[in-house]
């Protein structure tokens, strides 16, 4: 059985590892500080779960599709990718503009993947998404203070349904696998 003290205890410490690593005067990347913290979560609810979950990062993707953050496996098998962005930019992708727009399209043809600034998360399949946009927080910068109970739930369970995706495979209309379209669902997976 689960223990219900995991989940929360894990978001607070993600929030207050993303506070701390950008609270330094020192110019660096806001989206890339939420990398260590973010794979420390995922380990943790992945755990919780009875997952053995791995992130590899900065994957390349074929045809230019680009580099996601990670690419996330689950016993072994590529379960899908997660790109970060910086905190405050969200995870809504109608959102996003330049830069995280365009490679949003590029990345709408990945059939799973986890988008998250660290205090907002959302699932993407296809390029749509999945449910609603997870707040974990209002201001993950503000650190474990910040994390609604609401929002571990919410999270716990868009990460359980990001590392359990399977895919639908494609039909022809005699019922069989479609193999064209099979292997244009793997594709951004290869």
């Amino acid at each position: 059985m689960a223990d219900a003290n995991v989940l929360p205890a894990a978001a607070r410490a993600f929030a207050d590892a993303v506070a701390a690593k950008n609270a330094p005067a020192l110019p660096a990347s806001a989206e890339d500080q939420l990398r260590g913290p973010f794979e420390n979560l995922l380990a943790s609810v992945a755990a919780e779960f009875g997952l053995d979950a791995a992130c590899t990062g900065e994957p390349s993707l074929p045809n230019r599709l680009g580099r996601p953050d990670y690419a996330v496996s689950v016993g072994g098998v590529l379960a899908g990718y997660v790109e970060l962005k910086a905190p405050g930019t969200g995870a809504e992708a109608r959102r996003f503009r330049g830069r995280n727009r365009a490679q949003f399209k590029r990345f709408s043809a990945i059939p799973n993947i986890l988008y998250g600034d660290g205090g907002e998360w959302a699932l993407y399949r296809g390029g749509e998404r999945v449910g609603g946009v997870v707040k974990l927080a209002e201001d993950v910068l503000e650190g474990a203070d910040a994390v609604r109970e609401e929002g571990v739930q919410a999270l716990a369970a868009l990460f359980r349904d990001f590392l359990s995706w399977e895919p639908i495979l494609p039909q022809d209309a005699r019922g069989g696998i479609d193999l064209k379209a099979f292997a244009a669902l793997l594709a951004p997976l290869a």
